[in-house]
């Protein structure tokens, strides 16, 4: 849902440059789109196979130095997966939050760290449990951490998924007749971006 309102608020801005011209108008023109796209109004929803991500996603981990795809279970009140590979999120928060060392070793999980080629996997429910997990009263819901994480998006009610990476929106159309793959794992080498060429 997050990418969704990313999407929304990117082609407004694009459409209408005049009204995205400061930080206070971004603020509520974004907040504008989180109240109108559904993000807080989940309940209204009539038809319940279009609440969550569980109807359309199959997602599979690779854990550190294993070759083989784990499926991981989608919780079936997750609207919005997020896979972090830094500390912060939406204008510098940080929804995997500091956990303690017994939450880590019963859930399996490691300390996060920027540099340890571990993806933070985790889902937000709705715009009340975002909210709340963005000013740190709560936690986002802690998925899996591993070292790439595969996709499959599969068509049916739903005609497109809200994607969004580096703060990019786009749209992904869906198909009922085949699946959609969206790998993001690690590379060996270094981005020509970063490497100047």
């Amino acid at each position: 849902m997050d990418a969704q309102v990313a999407y929304g608020f990117h082609h407004l801005r694009n459409e209408k440059p005049y009204l995205a011209q400061g930080p206070i108008s971004n603020k509520l023109i974004y907040s504008g789109y989180s109240c109108t796209q559904g993000w807080f109004l989940t309940p209204c929803i009539s038809d319940p196979n279009l609440r969550g991500l569980k109807n359309i996603l199959r997602m599979h981990v690779k854990k550190v130095n294993c070759s083989e795809w784990e499926q991981v279970a989608v919780p079936k009140s997750v609207r919005a997966i997020v896979a972090l590979n830094l500390h912060n999120y939406a204008s510098g928060r940080n929804p995997w939050g500091n956990l303690s060392p017994e939450y880590l070793e019963k859930k399996g999980f490691v300390e996060a760290h920027a540099d340890d080629g571990l993806l933070e996997i985790f889902g937000l429910k709705q715009g009340w449990h975002a909210s709340f997990v963005m000013v740190e009263l709560i936690s986002a819901k802690h998925i899996a951490q591993a070292a790439a994480i595969r996709l499959e998006f599969r068509g049916g009610e739903w005609k497109d998924a809200f994607m969004q990476m580096d703060g990019e929106p786009w749209k992904q159309p869906l198909n009922r007749d085949y699946s959609t793959f969206v790998e993001i794992k690690r590379v060996p080498f270094q981005s020509l971006m970063i490497s100047g060429e």
